[in-house]
């Protein structure tokens, strides 16, 4: 290779040349010198500047920025995420000078923490999160977690009133492959034929919001979340202040109600919290009285089954400059009651007992500026007992059956515990290394002897900025299992582009896949009625999908905020388990890995401020795969369904008051089965029917720190929908679907003190 010789004469002539060339417009010109900072005068690292139509500048992570030219009476507009847009000029006669920017209600109202390296704005998270906050909660006056999730488009209940249990949907995908986390913490302890987590066992009085992140999250959560995650956060103090919640809330169960116990919907709640210099604590408990619902039936039987529950939870935590830890303890107690049908001599009944005990450790220690240790460890022991109880009608007594089968425990013990390190290697890239290790066993006289179920995994995520415009984060992870063959490498990549101040776009491909759980596994369940069979070789479902957003918040002068959330989906699964029979003896029921199953569709949020009313739009179109289309090729492959969701608050502010309505129409859901005429097989439309749904909320400070709320519940008097499918799942089917019980009327108290 030639070298090249350096001349110092030829660069002290260039430079000179340079400088006697340029004199005269660099006596006219000055170097400006900004920062931008907050209303407290703290730095906003990364904010964009632009001059006039030029290229925009990026601050520093002290904020500063410098111009090489006067603006010339142009205007400036400096931007960051989470603060108001200043629209400004530079001024007149400094070199140098600080400019504020006010932070954005709208991002404040949006903070997300789940799968983020620390809490944000939603608008900065790589991912779609949508997240359901305290005053919203508390306007739904909810009494289980069902009624705060079904105000979200996309999401979709059905009952299962055989077992007092409700299984859901997220975009198009059952339950089972949401992953249900409390304060990034997996739950354990699947139950019904549909094998999910039973959300309503969850205490809705600790709650103080909901994230939802959409689509697959299982590089970071591992399995079971193919379909998106929820992760419920709790109260917890702050600030040290002191706090007592006091709730008692009172419902009718359609046209069926008595005051405080029996029939009816009865809630009484109780929670202290508080802060001590470092440590913090909280103590809580609640009482659900569910006295059921006959409905069209007579006699001793219950349509929608009576329920009682218990929660209690206690917390500690300790927080330093470097270091916090956060120890919580849940505990739930129900029993859901089934009555037989009356009888001259005997009369069978059954009860449905759960136990759960969940401990959460939580912690973070700053090592340093850049390097920063997390960890979310859980242990659970749920225990669900099936008992069978004899009434002898001449005697009275009650006695516990002696029948084979009678009587039946199941129990799972579920360990799991996540380390991450995140580290951030400059402004404009953060990694994030992890270990997961989960360990589940199960018992019971339903399930045959095992070693339980081993998960072990390393995953590895980043997320890097090269300028304001672009956020990438891909993420691998590799686990390894005791009892199936895992996944190879799980791949995702998110990404963020800023299109424009208001507009982002975000696009994500992700490999999911959930773990056959040991239900599938192992269950065996065999009596008068019931022939079903766990298969110990069931492999893991895995998934591609595809998704994508359109996020705008346009800026509109005056008090109207508006923002667009427009997103599209699509997933791929395959190796899906389902049921279906035994090739070696038909009288059986097992599961297989068997189908194919896709899901695609779109959604649209709208959402406007203006003074005391604000309203979110939703809009949804979710199609499902149609499998009998692999067989006969004349029928649609997707079978789409509609859904539209409005939810308008409106505070009167001079009146200490506010009034909420909320709206839902599910459409109809089609399906096809095959039909089986002589030799011919073709391919039957059925449906199950669209429905609305509507509750009326009243609120009203009553005087300081009390509020009433009341207001109907199932405004439409919605109680079951047709459908044209023949049979139905496990735990009945027929022509109709359970939807509600009845237009219902609640009346609550709420006592609110923080010092």
């Amino acid at each position: 290779m030639q070298k090249r010789r350096f001349s110092l004469n030829k660069l002290m002539m260039i430079l000179w040349l340079g400088a006697f060339g340029t004199y005269p417009e660099g006596l006219a010109q000055t170097v400006l010198k900004g920062k931008v900072v907050t209303e407290k005068g703290e730095a906003i690292p990364h904010a964009t500047v632009w001059l006039g139509d030029a290229q925009g500048k990026v601050a520093d992570e002290q904020g500063g920025f410098v111009l090489g030219e006067l603006p010339n009476g142009s205007s400036l507009r400096i931007s960051a995420v989470g603060f108001e847009t200043l629209s400004t000029q530079w001024p007149a006669g400094l070199n140098e000078a600080y400019f504020t920017l006010a932070q954005s209600t709208s991002d404040l109202e949006q903070v997300v923490i789940t799968g983020s390296f620390e809490p944000q704005s939603a608008r900065n998270s790589v991912y779609q999160v949508r997240s359901i906050e305290a005053k919203e909660i508390s306007k739904r006056a909810p009494m289980i977690l069902q009624d705060v999730l079904n105000t979200q488009v996309g999401i979709r209940f059905s009952q299962d009133n055989a077992v007092g249990s409700s299984n859901m949907e997220l975009l198009g995908m059952s339950g089972q492959n949401v992953k249900i986390l409390i304060d990034g913490v997996p739950m354990v302890g699947r139950q019904g034929t549909s094998n999910e987590i039973n959300i309503n066992q969850i205490d809705v009085n600790q709650i103080e919001r909901v994230e939802i992140v959409e689509g697959p999250m299982s590089v970071v959560y591992g399995a079971d979340a193919l379909a998106g995650v929820i992760n419920i956060i709790t109260k917890k103090s702050s600030d040290n202040t002191w706090g007592l919640s006091v709730r008692v809330q009172e419902e009718s169960v359609g046209s069926s109600y008595s005051p405080f116990t029996g029939d009816g919907n009865h809630q009484r709640a109780i929670s202290g919290t508080g802060m001590v210099n470092n440590w913090n604590f909280g103590l809580g408990y609640s009482q659900n009285r569910f006295g059921g619902w006959k409905g069209d039936y007579t006699g001793r039987q219950y349509q929608w089954l009576p329920r009682n529950q218990d929660f209690a939870n206690a917390r500690i935590g300790l927080a330093k400059e470097a270091i916090s830890l956060d120890y919580q303890l849940d505990f739930l107690h129900e029993t859901v009651f089934t009555y037989g049908p009356e009888a001259r001599l005997e009369m069978i009944d059954q009860n449905f007992v759960t136990d759960r005990w969940m401990h959460r450790l939580l912690g973070q220690w700053d090592l340093s500026s850049e390097f920063a240790l997390s960890w979310q460890g859980g242990w659970t022991n749920y225990k669900r007992d099936s008992e069978t109880w004899v009434s002898n009608v001449r005697t009275g007594e009650k006695y516990l059956s002696t029948a084979p089968g009678a009587q039946a425990t199941i129990k799972y013990n579920g360990f799991s515990w996540r380390a991450m390190g995140n580290w951030s290697l400059g402004s404009k890239l953060k990694i994030q290394p992890g270990v997961d290790l989960n360990l589940e066993n199960g018992s019971g006289e339903r399930i045959t002897d095992n070693e339980g179920m081993q998960d072990y995994a390393v995953f590895l995520t980043g997320e890097w900025t090269p300028n304001s415009w672009i956020q990438i984060r891909p993420g691998l992870r590799k686990a390894n299992n005791s009892i199936y063959d895992a996944p190879g490498l799980i791949p995702s990549l998110n990404t963020k582009f800023r299109l424009a101040e208001t507009l982002d776009l975000r696009l994500s491909y992700a490999k999911g896949f959930r773990a056959p759980s040991i239900r599938e596994l192992y269950f065996d369940f065999f009596d008068a009625s019931h022939s079903i069979q766990g298969n110990p070789n069931l492999k893991a479902e895995t998934s591609d999908s595809f998704n994508g957003s359109f996020n705008w918040s346009p800026k509109i002068k005056g008090e109207l905020k508006t923002s667009s959330v427009l997103g599209f989906f699509y997933n791929d699964v395959e190796d899906r388990i389902a049921y279906g029979q035994d090739p070696e003896n038909i009288q059986i029921t097992t599961l297989f890995n068997v189908e194919n199953f896709k899901t695609a569709g779109t959604t649209l949020s709208q959402t406007f401020h203006y003074k005391g009313l604000e309203t979110n739009l939703g809009f949804s179109y979710i199609g499902r795969y149609n499998l009998i289309s692999e067989e006969i090729e004349d029928t649609p492959q997707m079978a789409w369904t509609p859904e539209v969701t409005a939810n308008t608050i409106y505070q009167i502010e001079k009146w200490g008051a506010s009034v909420s309505l909320f709206y839902k129409y599910t459409g109809e859901l089609p399906a096809y089965q095959t039909v089986v005429d002589g030799g011919n097989v073709t391919a039957q439309e059925v449906k199950t029917d669209a429905y609305h749904w509507m509750d009326l909320t009243l609120g009203k400070e009553l005087i300081p720190n009390l509020n009433l709320n009341l207001g109907i519940k199932n405004l439409l008097d919605v109680t079951q929908i047709n459908s044209t499918a023949a049979g139905g799942d496990a735990h009945g089917g027929g022509s109709s679907r359970p939807i509600g019980y009845g237009r219902s009327y609640f009346l609550g108290l709420t006592y609110q003190l923080n010092k």
